[in-house]
């Protein structure tokens, strides 16, 4: 299962501005990075974490975003995720 063969008549189809280049983001997406790995383009500051489940995945990225609205406020700057 991919993207590009579940995105028909699904309530993706749409959803993905004109121009992009699904395919292209698909291969991105398939790409293997070894755990522990770094890409070039890389935020200096981005770090990988393994996690067990799915749902430690979820809930890893549930108080990163969290984390990130907080910061934002009490910023005072304007946020968009």
């Amino acid at each position: 299962m991919d993207l590009l063969s579940t995105l028909s008549d699904s309530l993706m189809e749409n959803f993905f501005p004109r121009g992009w280049d699904l395919h292209k983001i698909d291969a991105l997406a398939g790409e293997y990075v070894r755990f522990g790995s770094r890409e070039p383009w890389w935020h200096p500051q981005f770090e990988t974490i393994r996690c067990a489940t799915y749902e430690d995945f979820d809930t890893y990225m549930g108080h990163e975003i969290a984390r990130e609205i907080l910061k934002a406020r009490q910023a005072g700057h304007p946020l968009a995720l």
